[in-house]
């Protein structure tokens, strides 16, 4: 058999996050880092997998054919690949009809949350031919704009019931003054689109969002990015009862800080004029790692 290679990249939302699952428009970009799968003939009678996190493997099950669970270093997720691999072999049982050995490998660390659920449900996809929405719905949920971060080619729009509208480009007068820091606490996407379901929105709020999201995607300077980063704050720190991350941990800053993703650890979006100054004062806050738009980007 073969040895056939799939890859998918990982996923940050720049604008639209938790009102996308309300429908709103959302702004995200892909990658650089991502997943890889590889199919190769099995050794034993069954369907091997096994999960990488750079050279470590962290994840081993082994199914029957029947996709029984045989062995399993971790139950939970072997329940989860079950579900996934039985709503597959609904339509497509010949994919389960020899030994194969699936090896997944991420070329980040799992715990910076960029991405290993959405690239998993992507590789499968494009294993199987199978929707990888209709994957999404039936396991971890959500809005699907990560699935849809797994195959793009640059940054772009996304709705919940449009999926891909469009695609632009960041210019370098934006892309060159934004740094992405880890705050140190990966938040479980899962129970963060659960919670959101009891917060009340209005039109006018996701009329809002969609506004930023626009113009965001339009703009070229700085400063009306950083206006657009603060006028979302406001907007989701009224909506979810929260305070901003920049007025909790971050009020000596000079420019802009927003939220990436579910509000409470995951990444942050901070502006500045110079990168070395910035990064010197992350680092002094102890949070790390740090990035350039340059070393995410696809």
């Amino acid at each position: 058999m073969k040895t056939i290679k799939y890859s998918a990249s990982g996923k940050l939302l720049l604008f639209g996050e938790y009102l996308v699952l309300r429908n709103s428009k959302c702004l995200a970009i892909p990658l650089s880092f991502g997943q890889e799968l590889e199919i190769h003939q099995g050794v034993e009678k069954g369907i091997l997998i096994r999960s990488f996190e750079l050279e470590n493997c962290w994840l081993e099950i082994f199914f029957s054919k029947g996709l029984k669970i045989i062995r399993s270093n971790d139950n939970e997720k072997a329940r989860i690949i079950q579900n996934l691999f039985s709503l597959i072999k609904e339509k497509k049982p010949e994919l389960f009809s020899k030994d194969i050995y699936l090896k997944f490998r991420l070329n980040f660390q799992r715990h910076l949350g960029l991405g290993s659920s959405s690239t998993l449900l992507s590789l499968l996809s494009q294993w199987s031919g199978f929707d990888p929405y209709y994957l999404l719905e039936k396991s971890f949920g959500g809005s699907g704009y990560d699935i849809a971060a797994a195959t793009s080619a640059g940054p772009f729009i996304y709705s919940a019931n449009n999926k891909m509208e469009r695609h632009f480009v960041l210019p370098e007068s934006i892309t060159r003054h934004l740094l992405f820091i880890y705050l140190g606490k990966k938040q479980k996407s899962s129970k963060e689109v659960a919670a959101f379901k009891n917060k009340k929105t209005t039109g006018q709020q996701i009329d809002e969002m969609n506004r930023i999201v626009t113009k965001a995607a339009r703009c070229h300077d700085i400063e009306e990015w950083e206006e657009l980063m603060n006028e979302s704050e406001a907007l989701l720190s009224l909506i979810l009862k929260e305070y901003p991350v920049k007025e909790k941990y971050f009020g000596d800053y000079p420019y802009s800080i927003k939220s990436l993703g579910a509000w409470g650890g995951d990444f942050i979006m901070a502006s500045c004029r110079n990168i070395d100054e910035a990064e010197n004062y992350f680092l002094q806050k102890q949070k790390h790692p740090i990035f350039t738009y340059g070393e995410l980007i696809k």
